[in-house]
């Protein structure tokens, strides 16, 4: 513990020197009570409260005074406060199929909507991230409790050619808290494999790679129309997210048999496949989702674990004394008047 005033702690010498005057003040009661009556008969006159009973207000009174002499030299601290370690990444499907109108006003803009709504509807402790995929998972916003830059990120998502759900996962995994220190190399191999690219550079660990009791869980929410035609095979890179403790919950947008839809001047079948979401949310104890209505996103959100850790931050601690000193006055204050009928 450091002090910003140190000079300021001179003020609890005031404490001995109450503690001197309550000693005094004691002897002096004691001879004007000898005073008034002979001492075989002073305790038929009166009933004395005990000892423990006198001296416990007292002591309550100088413990709050010691407290706010020492607030008073403004001490700085490392205080352990409770943070919600929650980390979640929100996933999006951005092939072209995603510009079918079969879920209105599209696909693409469903999925913007329903995040939106969900970042709403959680905490705002909790982190959010984005990412978009289509031929590769790109990371827009890491996890954050920044609401303004998410939506900031989900206005720039545009619609590209292929559909990569394996490298969506990976993109995910890569930025989530303490998967990338705990995967390692098998992750980075996975992205060279499935997408002929190196992983994007990350800070060198100054420390050893977590275990699995180390982690906190995290969660990806992932919206697509299920069809994975590019990239990583989605159930190696699920199995990945199912061994690091991050759960997957994958919400469908689509009509059964697909639509058709002109791209490029050319109708095209635009299907929808809900199998291989059902298959990725099982392998890692998600759960799919049919639609992106209100009271589904609030079951995706009670499906999600709030996880509340407990992180040491450097603050001034003086608040924390002032009001400990509160309590010891008032528990002093009640006891005085409980047994004495005064206070103090």
């Amino acid at each position: 513990m450091e002090f910003t005033q140190p000079l300021m702690l001179a003020w609890v010498g005031l404490v001995p020197a109450l503690l001197l005057g309550y000693w005094a003040l004691s002897r002096r009661q004691r001879r004007m009570a000898a005073r008034f009556a002979d001492a075989r008969l002073f305790d038929q006159l009166i009933v004395r409260p005990s000892a423990w009973r006198r001296a416990l207000p007292v002591a309550c009174y100088l413990m709050g005074i010691l407290l706010l002499a020492v607030a008073m030299a403004r001490p700085v601290a490392a205080i352990p406060l409770p943070i919600n370690r929650a980390a979640v990444m929100i996933a999006i499907d951005t092939s072209k199929s995603m510009m079918a109108t079969d879920v209105q006003p599209s696909r693409l803009e469903a999925a913007r909507r329903a995040a939106r709504e969900f970042a709403d509807l959680v905490p705002r402790s909790t982190k959010i991230g984005l990412l978009s995929f289509s031929e590769y998972g790109t990371v827009l916003l890491p996890p954050s409790t920044d609401r303004q830059a998410l939506t900031e990120a989900l206005d720039r998502l545009q619609t590209q050619s292929a559909t990569s759900m394996g490298g969506g996962i990976l993109e995910a995994l890569r930025v989530l808290p303490d998967r990338a220190r705990f995967l390692g190399e098998r992750l980075d191999r996975l992205i060279r494999q499935g997408t002929g690219r190196p992983p994007q550079p990350m800070p060198l660990p100054s420390e050893p790679p977590p275990t699995l009791d180390q982690i906190a869980p995290a969660s990806i929410i992932m919206f697509s129309d299920g069809v994975n035609n590019f990239g990583p095979n989605p159930y190696e890179a699920s199995g990945l997210a199912r061994e690091s403790k991050v759960k997957i919950y994958t919400i469908g947008l689509g009509t059964p048999g697909g639509t058709v839809m002109r791209i490029d001047g050319q109708l095209v079948l635009v299907p929808f496949d809900a199998s291989g979401l059902e298959r990725i949310a099982t392998m890692t104890e998600g759960r799919y989702f049919s639609s992106t209505t209100s009271e589904e996103l609030r079951r995706v959100y009670r499906q999600l674990s709030r996880v509340m850790g407990w992180e040491r931050t450097r603050m001034e601690a003086s608040f924390l004394l002032v009001g400990v000193s509160a309590l010891f006055m008032l528990a002093g204050g009640g006891l005085s008047l409980v047994w004495f009928r005064r206070v103090p």
